[in-house]
């Protein structure tokens, strides 16, 4: 299956497919961290409603671009409009303020550092039609063209920036000059979208919301047929680190983001304030002690959001009806942690029964590994599974 856009570490297809093939035509279908979209796109496939939530502002568009049915003819109709727009402006040498960005000295530093002259005069362009004024069209348009641009920035090898390995969330600058030209790329990014969308496939759009998983306010109890989600694990991949390179274009000041990855989950900020009894049990259990005082206040947050979440699945999910997560271990300065268990503790001290869980090995293809870890031992193979674990709602 071929995806829209690059996005690190997303749910294998063949998990999400299975379990929405077990659904009814008509279910509900939650994934309230949808990332790069993978549920979304199978349920909206199969004539399902699915819904997602991300706090991420670039998953949150990828994945409702990926499950939102377009009309081909009129996107290529709007891409030439808007290329009219971007090469006049371009043409004109004109300059082009954007708020977001020239008002803040910090934005304005890291565009610098990342991104050419050519392509952050080029970009600019795009950015004043497509977020400051934007030309005149549909919302839907409007963002399947931002992620038209933003897949030439978040990138394996060198394109709009000056970094490589800015898909994997691992950007470095490995240029100084660039000659890559954003606006004649921009037509051939739109042409792989619509060929990995298939978007005649598509037979109901999905509803995606920028929102937390631990609170699911715009859910009523009850309301939902299934969760099949896959979890952030306690400080696997950092999102921002690529996905900040394409949202700084996008109307955001990298104070914003950075806000925005100090509350997502598994991120690696602690809490100073311990007092849990079975959170106590279960890091002994699982031969913890060696961590620090500030690792384990980080565990302790990580357990505490998976609590959070857990009791939202518990409660928008009818009588009944299955949550499934997939989850990877974790490796905090050589400690194994086990991120399974955290979880099915989670779920089961908030009411949600045990089912299912499986073992499977992460293909090669979707590790992202750090690098002491690609040797050849225990701790590295533990790593290299992930558990597929399902719950009912009583």
């Amino acid at each position: 299956m071929r995806h829209i856009h690059p996005f690190p570490a997303r749910m294998a297809p063949e998990i999400a497919l299975a379990h929405v093939a077990e659904l009814a035509p008509d279910s509900v279908v939650l994934d309230p961290m949808s990332g790069s979209g993978m549920v979304l796109s199978q349920a909206s496939r199969k004539g399902m409603k699915p819904i997602g939530f991300d706090l991420d502002p670039l998953a949150k568009l990828i994945s409702k671009v990926g499950a939102t049915n377009v009309n081909p003819d009129l996107i290529r109709k709007r891409a030439n409009e808007l290329l009219h727009k971007v090469e006049n402006s371009c043409e004109r040498g004109e300059s082009i303020t954007l708020d977001w960005i020239d008002s803040d000295p910090e934005t304005s530093k890291f565009i610098d550092y990342w991104f050419a002259e050519k392509q952050r005069h080029q970009l600019r362009a795009f950015a004043l039609h497509l977020i400051a004024t934007p030309f005149t069209t549909s919302r839907t348009i409007l963002d399947f063209m931002k992620v038209a641009v933003s897949r030439l920035i978040v990138t394996k090898e060198p394109k709009a920036s000056l970094a490589r390995d800015t898909a994997h969330s691992r950007p470095h600058r490995t240029i100084l000059q660039n000659d890559f030209d954003i606006v004649e790329e921009f037509h051939r990014s739109i042409e792989q979208m619509l060929s990995a969308l298939k978007p005649h496939e598509i037979l109901t759009n999905a509803k995606v919301y920028k929102g937390d998983a631990r609170q699911l306010s715009r859910l009523e109890a009850g309301s939902v047929d299934a969760i099949i989600t896959s979890p952030p694990y306690l400080n696997a991949i950092d999102y921002m680190r690529g996905h900040k390179m394409s949202l700084v274009w996008m109307g955001y000041t990298i104070r914003e983001l950075r806000e925005i990855r100090a509350t997502s989950i598994g991120s690696e900020k602690s809490m100073h304030i311990r007092d849990s009894e079975e959170f106590d049990e279960l890091h002994d259990a699982l031969g913890l002690n060696e961590l620090t005082s500030r690792q384990t206040q980080m565990l302790f947050r990580y357990y505490i959001d998976l609590k959070a979440l857990t009791a939202e699945s518990a409660r928008v999910l009818r009588s009944g009806a299955n949550a499934c997560y997939v989850i990877g271990n974790s490796n905090i300065k050589d400690t194994h942690v086990r991120n399974s268990e955290f979880l099915k503790s989670c779920a089961r001290s908030v009411g949600l029964k045990l089912v299912d869980e499986q073992v499977r090995e992460i293909p090669n293809n979707r590790r992202y590994m750090p690098i002491s870890l690609n040797k050849e031992n225990s701790l590295s193979k533990r790593m290299r599974t992930e558990h597929i674990i399902s719950f009912e709602a009583q």
